[in-house]
């Protein structure tokens, strides 16, 4: 049950609350960067599906779809950590007719927790 505001005695500034921004690769050499906050499965037309979300330098949250390729390197392990992804190249080697060739991704994870998400 929602109730109204009471006052306390202290002021707070407010900010509006965006919804992340969905980010897609569509270009070779794009980055998507930021702290890994969470990974949540999701449904994308009727199949299951994995979505990272990243938080960037100016706190700007972004999602991304996970690939076959970025579901085998990005792992919980990784929340907390700065990564840079990077669409490389594309791998037609095991193409079948009909089919895209498959995006592989260089992915890369700082060594330590960004501050502030250590408890992540």
């Amino acid at each position: 049950m929602a109730t109204a505001p009471q006052s306390i005695g202290r002021r707070r500034e407010m900010q509006e609350v965006k919804a992340p921004e969905q980010f897609q690769f569509t270009k070779q050499g794009q980055v998507l960067a930021g702290v890994l906050i969470r990974i949540e499965p999701t449904v994308i037309k009727g199949k299951d599906a994995i979505e990272y979300m990243l938080e960037g330098e100016n706190r700007q949250r972004m999602t991304c779809l996970g690939t076959a390729d970025l579901n085998k390197k990005i792992n919980p392990g990784h929340i907390g950590h700065w990564l840079e992804i990077r669409y490389a190249t594309d791998d037609s080697s095991f193409q079948k007719e009909g089919q895209s060739p498959m995006r592989v991704f260089e992915v890369k994870a700082s060594k330590e927790r960004e501050p502030g998400f250590e408890a992540l």
